[in-house]
């Protein structure tokens, strides 16, 4: 384990599905409990994260098709009509990937741009990499290109005559999904809330940014990048609240000792539920600017009880 600013434990392909979703946007996670649900239903539950990163891919969480199924479903786009038939039909496809790619994650996910006749092509190469994903986009342009209904979606397509389907989608979905594992370690037990660890407000006596008025701030405030950036649990825990609270806005409790809870406020939506377990650097909220505040950011706080006993956080995180 490296310390301090570093980044440890790189996970073997094996634990590909055991990763943390990331940067995905509020329409997406509203989805969050119906994938995981549908996921365990067709067998592939631990592969839910990836599952959402797909559908920030696809379609950032929006409209009647968020997983962009209808093709699997009937050959043509539009026949699906409503989010959640389009979530299931999306997770059985998936599955169905997976069971024919053997396994092979980043091919099942190629697979669902490309369609199932990726599958065989792919195994008779050994498996999926970029390379073959642009052999199979050549060769299947030059099939359907007369059509005139393809055009290259990337520069990089264009380039290598790969214009059939989306070449980089392993890599655009995988920009979402951390399969890693990498945490960053801040201080003691503890990891990092938020990339970057900005801090903006100290513990203690300040100005309210709202009021003007002088009033004791019982956290400690970090600077988000944007409204999609995802908040993280420091420890392990329990959550104990995930809802919206007077002044926090949307807002995060979690209890990982008898005397320690810490919560998570402001976020434009939380991941998860009450009486959910969380491990150390899971994604339990997005960042935003909901309550009393005046742009997205996490107030962070360290509590000896769930309401009260506020501590410095800083104590806790070695800042």
């Amino acid at each position: 384990m490296i310390i301090a600013d570093s980044v440890f434990n790189t996970k073997t392909p094996d634990s590909i599905g055991e990763g943390i979703v990331t940067n995905v946007s509020a329409e997406v996670l509203q989805y969050q409990g119906l994938v995981e649900s549908l996921a365990k239903e067709y067998d592939v539950a631990e592969y839910s994260g990836i599952i959402l990163a797909m559908m920030m891919q696809e379609s950032g969480g929006r409209g009647n098709d968020p997983m962009q199924s209808s093709e699997s479903l009937c050959g043509s786009i539009g026949c699906i009509q409503t989010p959640e038939e389009s979530i299931e039909q999306g997770v059985k496809y998936f599955a169905e990937t997976l069971k024919k790619a053997e396994g092979d994650v980043k091919l099942a996910v190629q697979s669902y741009n490309f369609g199932l006749g990726f599958i065989p092509y792919a195994l008779e190469r050994g498996g999926y990499s970029k390379e073959v994903a642009i052999e199979f986009s050549r060769m299947q342009y030059q099939k359907v290109k007369h059509t005139g209904n393809y055009s290259c979606i990337r520069p990089e397509s264009a380039e290598t005559g790969a214009c059939y389907g989306d070449i980089g989608y392993v890599d655009a979905v995988f920009s979402y999904y951390d399969y890693g594992g990498s945490t960053v370690v801040i201080g003691g037990n503890f990891v990092s809330p938020v990339d970057g660890m900005n801090m903006t407000s100290d513990f203690g006596t300040r100005y309210h940014p709202i009021t003007g008025e002088q009033h004791s701030h019982k956290g400690i405030d970090f600077a988000c990048i944007n409204h999609v950036t995802p908040i993280n649990a420091v420890a392990d825990g329990s959550v104990v609240f995930s809802g919206v609270q007077n002044g926090y806005g949307n807002i995060v409790i979690l209890q990982h000792a008898p005397d320690l809870f810490t919560a998570y406020a402001h976020s434009s939506s939380n991941s998860v539920k009450q009486g959910q377990n969380v491990k150390a650097g899971q994604q339990i909220a997005v960042c935003g600017s909901t309550g009393d505040s005046t742009g997205p950011h996490l107030h962070l706080e360290f509590r000896t009880e769930q309401y009260g006993g506020f501590q410095d956080p800083k104590s806790y995180l070695g800042l």
